[in-house]
Protein backbone atom coordinates (compact mmCIF):
# COMPACT_ATOMS: atom_id res chain seq x y z
CA UNK A 1 0.00 0.00 0.00
CA UNK A 2 1.56 3.30 -1.02
CA UNK A 3 1.65 5.97 1.37
CA UNK A 4 0.56 9.59 1.02
CA UNK A 5 3.49 12.34 1.51
CA UNK A 6 3.24 15.77 1.69
CA UNK A 7 1.11 18.23 3.90
CA UNK A 8 -2.09 16.26 4.16
CA UNK A 9 -4.02 14.75 7.27
CA UNK A 10 -6.58 12.21 6.26
CA UNK A 11 -8.85 11.24 8.63
CA UNK A 12 -11.40 8.43 7.25
CA UNK A 13 -12.95 5.39 8.20
CA UNK A 14 -13.29 6.83 11.71
CA UNK A 15 -15.64 4.47 13.46
CA UNK A 16 -19.04 4.62 11.36
CA UNK A 17 -20.01 3.17 8.18
CA UNK A 18 -22.65 5.70 7.53
CA UNK A 19 -20.80 7.98 4.93
CA UNK A 20 -21.05 4.54 3.05
CA UNK A 21 -24.28 2.53 4.27
CA UNK A 22 -26.68 5.37 3.43
CA UNK A 23 -27.85 6.39 -0.05
CA UNK A 24 -27.42 9.46 -2.07
CA UNK A 25 -23.63 10.80 -0.85
CA UNK A 26 -21.44 7.33 -1.22
CA UNK A 27 -19.67 6.87 -3.88
CA UNK A 28 -22.18 3.87 -5.49
CA UNK A 29 -25.67 4.39 -3.71
CA UNK A 30 -26.87 7.72 -5.42
CA UNK A 31 -30.39 7.15 -7.17
CA UNK A 32 -30.36 4.33 -9.81
CA UNK A 33 -28.25 2.24 -7.44
CA UNK A 34 -30.99 0.17 -5.89
CA UNK A 35 -30.40 -3.68 -4.17
CA UNK A 36 -31.35 -5.62 -7.47
CA UNK A 37 -28.46 -3.60 -8.93
CA UNK A 38 -26.25 -4.16 -6.17
CA UNK A 39 -26.51 -7.52 -5.93
CA UNK A 40 -25.80 -8.14 -9.70
CA UNK A 41 -22.30 -6.14 -9.22
CA UNK A 42 -21.98 -7.92 -6.55
CA UNK A 43 -22.71 -11.39 -8.63
CA UNK A 44 -20.35 -10.43 -11.10
CA UNK A 45 -18.14 -9.76 -9.10
CA UNK A 46 -17.78 -12.81 -7.34
CA UNK A 47 -17.82 -14.47 -10.62
CA UNK A 48 -14.58 -13.41 -11.72
CA UNK A 49 -12.72 -13.77 -8.11
CA UNK A 50 -14.00 -17.05 -8.31
CA UNK A 51 -11.09 -19.45 -6.30
CA UNK A 52 -8.91 -16.25 -5.41
CA UNK A 53 -9.83 -13.71 -2.44
CA UNK A 54 -6.99 -11.21 -3.16
CA UNK A 55 -8.45 -8.64 -5.64
CA UNK A 56 -5.92 -7.06 -8.24
CA UNK A 57 -6.69 -3.82 -9.53
CA UNK A 58 -4.74 -2.17 -12.43
CA UNK A 59 -4.89 2.10 -11.47
CA UNK A 60 -7.92 2.69 -13.62
CA UNK A 61 -8.17 0.43 -16.56
CA UNK A 62 -8.30 -2.11 -13.84
CA UNK A 63 -11.51 -1.25 -12.50
CA UNK A 64 -12.98 -3.23 -15.59
CA UNK A 65 -15.10 -6.23 -15.35
CA UNK A 66 -16.34 -5.85 -11.30
CA UNK A 67 -18.87 -3.40 -10.42
CA UNK A 68 -17.24 -0.12 -11.26
CA UNK A 69 -17.25 -1.04 -15.01
CA UNK A 70 -20.79 -2.38 -14.35
CA UNK A 71 -21.97 1.16 -13.31
CA UNK A 72 -20.59 2.93 -16.08
CA UNK A 73 -22.93 1.66 -17.95
CA UNK A 74 -25.85 1.79 -15.95
CA UNK A 75 -25.18 5.73 -13.73
CA UNK A 76 -24.00 7.57 -16.86
CA UNK A 77 -27.23 6.21 -18.50
CA UNK A 78 -28.45 7.65 -20.81
CA UNK A 79 -25.02 8.53 -22.18
CA UNK A 80 -23.53 5.12 -22.21
CA UNK A 81 -21.07 4.32 -24.36
CA UNK A 82 -18.21 7.05 -24.92
CA UNK A 83 -15.72 4.67 -26.50
CA UNK A 84 -12.39 6.68 -26.14
CA UNK A 85 -13.85 9.61 -23.49
CA UNK A 86 -11.78 9.85 -20.55
CA UNK A 87 -11.98 6.79 -17.99
CA UNK A 88 -11.20 9.17 -14.89
CA UNK A 89 -14.18 10.80 -15.64
CA UNK A 90 -16.04 8.08 -16.04
CA UNK A 91 -15.15 6.95 -12.74
CA UNK A 92 -15.96 10.72 -11.32
CA UNK A 93 -19.46 9.89 -12.99
CA UNK A 94 -19.79 6.50 -10.55
CA UNK A 95 -19.14 8.28 -7.48
CA UNK A 96 -20.58 11.62 -8.04
CA UNK A 97 -23.79 11.18 -10.50
CA UNK A 98 -26.32 13.88 -9.49
CA UNK A 99 -29.74 13.45 -8.59
CA UNK A 100 -32.31 16.09 -8.21
CA UNK A 101 -29.67 17.99 -6.63
CA UNK A 102 -25.95 18.52 -7.77
CA UNK A 103 -23.42 15.60 -6.49
CA UNK A 104 -22.90 15.87 -2.66
CA UNK A 105 -24.39 19.03 -3.02
CA UNK A 106 -25.12 19.47 1.04
CA UNK A 107 -27.56 22.18 0.45
CA UNK A 108 -29.88 20.29 -1.98
CA UNK A 109 -30.48 16.74 -1.30
CA UNK A 110 -33.95 14.78 -1.85
CA UNK A 111 -36.78 16.29 0.42
CA UNK A 112 -37.47 14.19 3.76
CA UNK A 113 -39.08 16.57 5.68
CA UNK A 114 -41.12 20.02 4.78
CA UNK A 115 -41.14 23.20 5.78
CA UNK A 116 -43.81 24.61 3.49
CA UNK A 117 -47.36 24.60 4.43
CA UNK A 118 -49.59 21.29 2.58
CA UNK A 119 -51.57 23.84 0.86
CA UNK A 120 -48.51 25.87 -0.57
CA UNK A 121 -46.49 22.19 -1.49
CA UNK A 122 -48.44 19.89 -3.90
CA UNK A 123 -46.22 18.29 -5.76
CA UNK A 124 -48.01 16.73 -8.89
CA UNK A 125 -47.41 13.42 -9.85
CA UNK A 126 -43.58 12.21 -11.72
CA UNK A 127 -42.24 15.83 -9.80
CA UNK A 128 -38.72 15.63 -9.21
CA UNK A 129 -38.55 17.26 -5.01
CA UNK A 130 -35.76 18.77 -2.85
CA UNK A 131 -34.64 20.17 0.38
CA UNK A 132 -32.35 23.20 -0.54
CA UNK A 133 -31.99 25.77 2.77
CA UNK A 134 -34.70 24.18 4.91
CA UNK A 135 -37.22 24.50 2.03
CA UNK A 136 -38.82 21.83 0.27
CA UNK A 137 -39.32 22.46 -3.55
CA UNK A 138 -40.48 20.59 -6.54
CA UNK A 139 -40.37 20.81 -10.30
CA UNK A 140 -43.30 19.17 -12.06
CA UNK A 141 -42.22 17.00 -15.09
CA UNK A 142 -43.90 15.04 -17.52
CA UNK A 143 -43.97 11.48 -16.53
CA UNK A 144 -41.51 10.68 -19.53
CA UNK A 145 -38.49 12.50 -17.89
CA UNK A 146 -36.08 10.98 -15.92
CA UNK A 147 -36.31 12.74 -12.84
CA UNK A 148 -32.98 11.82 -11.29
CA UNK A 149 -31.49 14.31 -13.63
CA UNK A 150 -33.24 17.18 -12.70
CA UNK A 151 -30.95 19.24 -10.64
CA UNK A 152 -31.71 22.44 -8.48
CA UNK A 153 -28.96 24.42 -5.72
CA UNK A 154 -29.17 27.49 -3.99
CA UNK A 155 -27.12 30.80 -4.53
CA UNK A 156 -27.14 34.25 -3.41
CA UNK A 157 -29.73 35.28 -6.09
CA UNK A 158 -32.01 31.98 -6.43
CA UNK A 159 -32.93 28.82 -6.42
CA UNK A 160 -30.87 27.74 -10.24
CA UNK A 161 -32.19 25.06 -11.45
CA UNK A 162 -31.90 22.96 -14.74
CA UNK A 163 -34.77 19.98 -16.11
CA UNK A 164 -34.30 16.83 -17.76
CA UNK A 165 -34.64 17.56 -21.64
CA UNK A 166 -36.29 15.08 -23.53
CA UNK A 167 -34.84 12.30 -24.85
CA UNK A 168 -35.11 9.42 -27.27
CA UNK A 169 -33.46 6.23 -28.71
CA UNK A 170 -33.47 4.85 -24.65
CA UNK A 171 -33.77 1.44 -25.87
CA UNK A 172 -30.83 1.59 -28.13
CA UNK A 173 -27.23 1.86 -26.38
CA UNK A 174 -24.71 4.63 -27.14
CA UNK A 175 -27.75 6.67 -29.20
CA UNK A 176 -29.96 8.12 -26.73
CA UNK A 177 -29.92 11.71 -27.32
CA UNK A 178 -31.38 15.17 -25.67
CA UNK A 179 -34.41 16.44 -28.46
CA UNK A 180 -33.98 19.73 -26.82
CA UNK A 181 -31.04 21.66 -25.10
CA UNK A 182 -30.11 22.11 -21.45
CA UNK A 183 -30.62 24.97 -19.84
CA UNK A 184 -29.99 26.27 -16.41
CA UNK A 185 -33.40 28.63 -14.73
CA UNK A 186 -33.63 30.74 -11.97
CA UNK A 187 -36.03 30.95 -9.41
CA UNK A 188 -37.14 33.17 -5.88
CA UNK A 189 -36.08 31.53 -2.40
CA UNK A 190 -39.18 29.89 -0.50
CA UNK A 191 -41.31 29.24 -3.95
CA UNK A 192 -41.84 25.55 -3.96
CA UNK A 193 -42.89 25.25 -7.37
CA UNK A 194 -39.73 25.25 -9.92
CA UNK A 195 -41.14 26.20 -12.95
CA UNK A 196 -40.19 27.50 -16.45
CA UNK A 197 -43.73 30.07 -15.73
CA UNK A 198 -42.42 31.37 -13.13
CA UNK A 199 -38.46 31.42 -13.44
CA UNK A 200 -36.28 33.28 -15.10
CA UNK A 201 -33.89 31.29 -17.91
CA UNK A 202 -30.57 32.29 -17.93
CA UNK A 203 -28.64 29.97 -19.72
CA UNK A 204 -29.33 27.53 -22.40
CA UNK A 205 -26.67 25.12 -24.06
CA UNK A 206 -26.47 24.68 -27.60
CA UNK A 207 -28.15 21.57 -28.61
CA UNK A 208 -25.48 20.12 -30.90
CA UNK A 209 -21.69 19.82 -30.18
CA UNK A 210 -20.24 20.91 -33.39
CA UNK A 211 -22.37 18.39 -35.47
CA UNK A 212 -25.66 16.66 -35.97
CA UNK A 213 -24.67 13.38 -33.97
CA UNK A 214 -22.74 15.15 -31.08
CA UNK A 215 -24.79 16.08 -28.30
CA UNK A 216 -24.18 18.53 -24.74
CA UNK A 217 -24.91 16.71 -21.28
CA UNK A 218 -25.58 18.46 -18.23
CA UNK A 219 -24.32 15.86 -15.61
CA UNK A 220 -24.21 18.72 -12.40
CA UNK A 221 -24.70 21.89 -11.14
CA UNK A 222 -23.07 23.12 -8.21
CA UNK A 223 -23.59 26.07 -5.72
CA UNK A 224 -21.06 29.00 -5.59
CA UNK A 225 -22.67 32.22 -4.02
CA UNK A 226 -23.27 34.22 -6.84
CA UNK A 227 -22.05 31.66 -8.91
CA UNK A 228 -23.45 28.90 -10.69
CA UNK A 229 -20.77 26.11 -11.52
CA UNK A 230 -21.93 23.26 -14.28
CA UNK A 231 -19.96 20.20 -15.03
CA UNK A 232 -20.79 19.19 -18.76
CA UNK A 233 -19.69 16.95 -21.55
CA UNK A 234 -20.16 16.35 -25.40
CA UNK A 235 -20.52 12.86 -26.65
CA UNK A 236 -21.18 11.73 -30.16
CA UNK A 237 -23.57 9.12 -30.73
CA UNK A 238 -22.89 5.18 -31.72
CA UNK A 239 -21.73 2.17 -29.93
CA UNK A 240 -18.13 3.55 -30.09
CA UNK A 241 -19.03 6.76 -30.03
CA UNK A 242 -16.18 9.42 -28.27
CA UNK A 243 -16.99 12.03 -25.79
CA UNK A 244 -15.19 14.21 -24.05
CA UNK A 245 -13.70 14.54 -20.62
CA UNK A 246 -16.08 16.25 -18.12
CA UNK A 247 -15.35 19.92 -17.68
CA UNK A 248 -16.25 22.74 -15.39
CA UNK A 249 -17.55 26.31 -15.91
CA UNK A 250 -19.22 28.99 -14.22
CA UNK A 251 -21.78 31.53 -14.47
CA UNK A 252 -22.32 34.67 -13.01
CA UNK A 253 -26.13 34.25 -11.53
CA UNK A 254 -26.87 37.25 -9.70
CA UNK A 255 -25.70 39.48 -12.83
CA UNK A 256 -28.21 36.90 -14.75
CA UNK A 257 -30.60 38.44 -12.04
CA UNK A 258 -29.95 41.86 -13.24
CA UNK A 259 -30.61 41.32 -16.72
CA UNK A 260 -27.33 40.95 -17.77
CA UNK A 261 -26.32 38.18 -20.62
CA UNK A 262 -24.08 35.28 -19.40
CA UNK A 263 -21.93 33.30 -20.98
CA UNK A 264 -19.94 30.49 -19.05
CA UNK A 265 -16.35 30.70 -18.35
CA UNK A 266 -14.14 27.47 -18.38
CA UNK A 267 -12.32 26.48 -15.05
CA UNK A 268 -10.79 22.94 -15.34
CA UNK A 269 -11.37 19.88 -17.38
CA UNK A 270 -10.66 16.73 -15.64
CA UNK A 271 -8.02 14.55 -16.94
CA UNK A 272 -6.82 11.14 -15.71
CA UNK A 273 -3.97 12.83 -13.21
CA UNK A 274 -6.61 13.54 -11.40
CA UNK A 275 -7.79 9.79 -10.66
CA UNK A 276 -4.69 9.18 -8.10
CA UNK A 277 -5.53 8.31 -4.38
CA UNK A 278 -8.52 10.67 -2.51
CA UNK A 279 -8.50 13.32 -4.83
CA UNK A 280 -11.38 15.58 -4.80
CA UNK A 281 -13.01 18.87 -5.22
CA UNK A 282 -14.98 20.77 -3.21
CA UNK A 283 -16.35 23.97 -4.07
CA UNK A 284 -16.84 26.81 -1.30
CA UNK A 285 -19.98 28.90 -1.73
CA UNK A 286 -18.64 31.14 1.10
CA UNK A 287 -15.64 32.33 -0.55
CA UNK A 288 -16.70 31.50 -3.80
CA UNK A 289 -13.97 29.16 -4.85
CA UNK A 290 -13.14 25.55 -6.45
CA UNK A 291 -10.75 23.47 -4.55
CA UNK A 292 -8.93 21.02 -6.81
CA UNK A 293 -6.63 18.00 -4.86
CA UNK A 294 -5.09 15.32 -6.65
CA UNK A 295 -2.28 13.51 -6.12
CA UNK A 296 0.90 11.89 -8.02
CA UNK A 297 3.93 9.24 -7.40
CA UNK A 298 6.58 9.78 -6.13
CA UNK A 299 10.09 8.23 -5.99
CA UNK A 300 9.53 6.84 -2.28
CA UNK A 301 6.71 4.54 -3.78
CA UNK A 302 4.19 7.06 -2.12
CA UNK A 303 2.35 10.02 -3.54
CA UNK A 304 2.73 13.99 -3.89
CA UNK A 305 -0.37 16.63 -2.93
CA UNK A 306 -1.36 19.04 -5.35
CA UNK A 307 -3.58 21.35 -4.14
CA UNK A 308 -4.90 24.24 -5.95
CA UNK A 309 -7.97 27.34 -5.34
CA UNK A 310 -9.51 28.53 -8.37
CA UNK A 311 -11.14 32.08 -8.06
CA UNK A 312 -15.08 31.90 -9.41
CA UNK A 313 -15.17 35.27 -9.77
CA UNK A 314 -12.20 36.03 -11.91
CA UNK A 315 -10.90 32.72 -13.24
CA UNK A 316 -7.53 32.80 -11.01
CA UNK A 317 -5.49 29.97 -9.58
CA UNK A 318 -3.15 30.36 -6.51
CA UNK A 319 -1.72 27.27 -5.09
CA UNK A 320 -2.64 26.42 -1.42
CA UNK A 321 0.49 25.65 0.62
CA UNK A 322 -1.35 24.42 3.88
CA UNK A 323 -2.18 20.64 5.20
CA UNK A 324 -5.73 19.19 3.63
CA UNK A 325 -7.58 17.25 5.55
CA UNK A 326 -10.51 15.08 5.12
CA UNK A 327 -12.78 14.60 8.08
CA UNK A 328 -14.97 12.36 7.23
CA UNK A 329 -18.56 13.20 10.10
CA UNK A 330 -20.87 10.58 8.93
CA UNK A 331 -22.43 11.45 5.30
CA UNK A 332 -20.50 14.29 4.77
CA UNK A 333 -16.76 14.84 3.91
CA UNK A 334 -15.08 18.22 4.78
CA UNK A 335 -11.91 19.43 3.63
CA UNK A 336 -10.27 21.33 6.05
CA UNK A 337 -7.32 24.03 5.15
CA UNK A 338 -5.89 27.44 4.89
CA UNK A 339 -5.86 30.47 2.87
CA UNK A 340 -3.67 33.58 3.89
CA UNK A 341 -3.54 32.18 7.11
CA UNK A 342 -7.19 31.86 7.35
CA UNK A 343 -8.72 28.33 8.23
CA UNK A 344 -11.26 27.02 6.40
CA UNK A 345 -13.84 24.07 6.06
CA UNK A 346 -15.29 23.18 2.72
CA UNK A 347 -17.99 20.20 2.25
CA UNK A 348 -16.24 17.65 -0.36
CA UNK A 349 -18.25 17.93 -3.35
CA UNK A 350 -16.57 15.26 -6.24
CA UNK A 351 -14.62 12.18 -5.57
CA UNK A 352 -12.11 11.76 -8.06
CA UNK A 353 -9.43 9.39 -6.62
CA UNK A 354 -9.42 5.91 -6.81
CA UNK A 355 -8.66 5.32 -3.11
CA UNK A 356 -12.37 6.36 -2.62
CA UNK A 357 -13.79 2.89 -4.57
CA UNK A 358 -11.08 1.27 -2.65
CA UNK A 359 -12.45 1.99 0.98
CA UNK A 360 -15.68 1.59 -0.50
CA UNK A 361 -15.28 -1.79 -1.68
CA UNK A 362 -13.89 -2.70 1.80
CA UNK A 363 -16.16 -1.06 3.91
CA UNK A 364 -18.65 -3.80 1.94
CA UNK A 365 -16.65 -6.72 1.36
CA UNK A 366 -13.86 -6.67 4.20
CA UNK A 367 -11.42 -6.96 1.50
CA UNK A 368 -8.46 -4.49 0.52
CA UNK A 369 -8.17 -4.26 -3.32
CA UNK A 370 -4.46 -3.58 -3.92
CA UNK A 371 -3.47 -1.32 -6.90
CA UNK A 372 -1.22 -3.31 -9.16
CA UNK A 373 2.05 -1.31 -9.26
CA UNK A 374 2.82 -0.68 -12.76
CA UNK A 375 5.80 0.92 -12.45
CA UNK A 376 4.71 3.81 -13.77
Amino acid sequence: MKRENGDEQVQVMSGTQDWYDKAGRNPLAEPGFTPQLMAKIEQAAEERSAGKRSLRFGRIAGLGGLAAVLLFGVLLWPFGQWGNSNPMGQLAAIFNQSSGAAAIQPSASPAATSSSSPQSYNPPIGSAEFEIGGMKYYMPLPLNRNKEAARAVETNAGIVWSPPPPMVNYSKPGYTHPTEPYALYLSPKGQPELSEASAKRIYSFPLYAGGSQSYYGLTGIFAGGDYVIMRSVTYTLGRNGTGTPDKFSVIDVTAAAAGATVTPRDLLTLSNEYGLYRSFIAFDAVNEDMLLVYYSNNDNKGYNVHSSLYDLATGAVQNVDSKIGIDVQGQRQIATYEVNGKKRATDISMLLGQQWYYDWWYEEHGERIEPVDTGK
